[in-house]
């Protein structure tokens, strides 16, 4: 008696483990979580070199790693006047920051600068793609805010 009190014990326990196990739901692999960012910004302009620089940092936070695919400048002036789309792919984006990896939990950063346009007040909106580790598509924009000369 005392033996089928115990195997009675062990089922219960072991369908409760089941059923609270379970109660989370079933999660897939990670996504990356990437992350841009400019130091400085907004950025001044310099004109003893005649362009505005700056320092572009891309990260990942959540630990799987990326493969960038394009990094996106979309221009604008004045009160979002749209100018125009300089794309680059992943061999270029390669030629400037010396990788298109990002590593799990790990950055990446390039100087850049950009040439002077004119006096006018303008900004970029910069979009960082790519495809992690575990197949899943992920992107972060930032807005890149220029000081007039």
């Amino acid at each position: 008696m005392k033996k089928s009190k115990i195997i009675l014990a062990v089922l219960i326990l072991s369908m409760m483990a089941l059923i609270f196990s379970g109660c989370g739901g079933v999660s897939g692999p990670k996504t990356a979580k990437l992350n841009i960012s400019i130091e400085p910004n907004p950025v001044p302009y310099s004109s003893e070199q005649g362009l505005w620089w700056y320092t572009m940092n891309i990260s990942e936070s959540n630990g799987v790693g990326v493969s960038i695919t394009s990094l996106t400048f979309n221009y604008y002036y004045q009160e979002d006047q749209f100018i125009g789309t300089q794309v680059l792919v992943a061999s270029e984006f390669f030629e400037w920051f010396e990788t298109d990896y990002v590593p799990a939990f790990s950055a990446i950063q390039n100087g850049i600068d950009s040439p002077s346009k004119d006096t006018s007040e303008y900004h970029d909106i910069v979009i960082v793609a790519g495809i992690d580790d575990n197949g899943n598509s992920v992107e972060a924009t930032v807005r890149i805010d220029y000081l007039p000369k």
